[in-house]
């Protein structure tokens, strides 16, 4: 009984799943690094809806702690926030996915020189 509790609870926590993250359909692009942590833009999946809203599939890559977390954000310039539509965790050596959500979470405020604002403004103007 208790095998099949700690089965359960493996296949719960995801540890049973090699599921990795397909990156071929991706351009991604480096925008920032700050500290141990380096921010993408996936060109592939940005949506400009007008000038100041758009969608991109961004990738925030945490180094030190061998993670990578890949995120669908609204941007809004005008209002500076961001919101994540849905995300998902991965490790940065084998790609193996870790954890994730379909929920988007509430808008939050970018400050001026922020990672974020660095982020919005590439989406607008990449650097090819």
């Amino acid at each position: 009984m208790a095998l099949i509790a700690a089965a359960v609870w493996a296949m719960a926590c995801g540890l049973c799943s090699a599921e990795t993250v397909d990156f071929s359909d991706m351009d991604l692009r480096f925008v920032d690094a700050r500290e141990d942590t380096g921010y993408y833009v996936d060109m592939n999946a940005v949506d400009i809806k007008n000038m100041n809203e758009a969608t991109a599939r961004v990738e925030i890559v945490k180094i030190d702690k061998n993670c990578l977390y890949l995120y669908t954000i609204a941007f809004d310039r005008g209002k500076k926030t961001y919101q994540i539509l849905d995300s998902l965790v991965a490790a940065y050596d084998t790609k193996e996915k870790t954890g994730g959500s379909t929920v988007p979470l509430k808008p939050q405020s970018y400050a001026k020189g922020s990672a974020m604002e660095t982020v919005a403004e590439y989406i607008y103007s990449p650097q090819l």
